[in-house]
């Protein structure tokens, strides 16, 4: 699979790509068994590859991490699917909490590379990661140098780091996926993000039975308007956060991408639930708070937290 297959795939038309999915999908299933589970954060992807999941096996389990960092209109949408007939849904949780996380790691704030990259520059500096994280390794093609208008937060207080998604996401999938011996079926775009689609050319196709990651990736080859389109043909019912002005879901206060101008998570969590927007403002990290670190980050762009006038931004 190469960069050019890739985007053939994506210009496909909607009904081609329906029918690679659910191909994909029924090739998963049959492979193992019927040993799967979907992945389902109650996020419109999710639920797009739940509805293709349920075409082919309409049994098939489904999971939800409660993260404790989800829209409320997420967590009520996945209960009220959880109680409809015919489906299985199962809710599992991490074991720490976001404030736990943000305390023990640091916050999620930029990207999930560049946060990478600032705590390895900070903490480890003399390793490989540390290295390209801070230029020092000219003349080579390594991956991770911090953006230079990002690279003063190695010096700040607070830590930032991406250890975030795997302890409120990945490891409590993992423990799952361990325990029952089920496989997962995720609805990871390859559009979505650089990092994603380099994992999914490196994978070579949507399913994959290698080893440690026997996985299924239908939706790889989809793009946003491919979702709505969907969504709209088959009149699926979404979660109502959507209604609401929401372009993205994911965790409620993940700060990846929030330092772009068109990016409307923090206004819409302070105008929607800002009980939930202050409580996790005071998240800390060595001694610092969310929002002043948040508040820094953004002044890079010349942006400003919601509830703060950009007069007062530095007071």
């Amino acid at each position: 699979m190469d960069l050019q297959e890739l985007r053939e795939r994506q210009s496909w038309t909607l009904r081609q790509k329906i029918d690679h999915s659910l191909g994909v999908i029924d090739q998963f299933i049959s492979r193992l068994n019927g040993q799967v589970y979907v992945g389902f954060s109650g996020g419109k992807d999710s639920t797009v590859l739940l509805d293709l999941c349920r075409i082919v096996k309409p049994d098939i389990k489904a999971v939800f991490c409660n993260t404790g960092n989800e829209y409320p209109d997420i967590v009520r949408f996945v209960r009220e699917l959880k109680n409809t007939e015919g489906y299985d849904i199962e809710i599992i949780y991490p074991t720490l909490k976001p404030a736990q996380i943000f305390e023990k790691y640091g916050f999620p704030i930029i990207s999930k590379e560049v946060s990478e990259a600032i705590y390895a520059g900070k903490h480890n500096p003399l390793s490989v990661k540390g290295k390209a994280a801070l230029g020092l390794l000219r003349g080579r093609k390594f991956k991770g140098e911090i953006p230079l208008k990002y690279r003063k937060f190695i010096r700040s207080q607070f830590d930032i780091n991406n250890k975030c998604c795997y302890a409120l996401k990945k490891q409590p999938s993992r423990m799952y996926q361990k325990n029952t011996g089920l496989y997962p079926i995720l609805g990871t775009m390859a559009s979505e993000s650089r990092l994603r689609q380099q994992s999914y050319l490196r994978q070579g196709g949507c399913n994959s039975f290698d080893g440690k990651t026997i996985k299924s990736l239908p939706l790889s080859i989809w793009l946003e308007e491919d979702i709505w389109a969907y969504i709209r043909d088959r009149g699926l019912k979404i979660a109502d956060i959507y209604h609401k002005g929401a372009k993205r879901t994911g965790c409620m206060f993940c700060g990846y991408g929030c330092q772009f101008k068109d990016d409307n998570r923090l206004q819409l969590c302070y105008e929607l639930y800002p009980k939930m927007y202050n409580h996790f403002m005071n998240y800390t990290n060595n001694g610092v708070t969310y929002r002043e670190a948040m508040r820094k980050v953004l002044a890079v762009n010349g942006l400003f937290l919601p509830d703060e006038k950009p007069k007062t931004l530095f007071d």
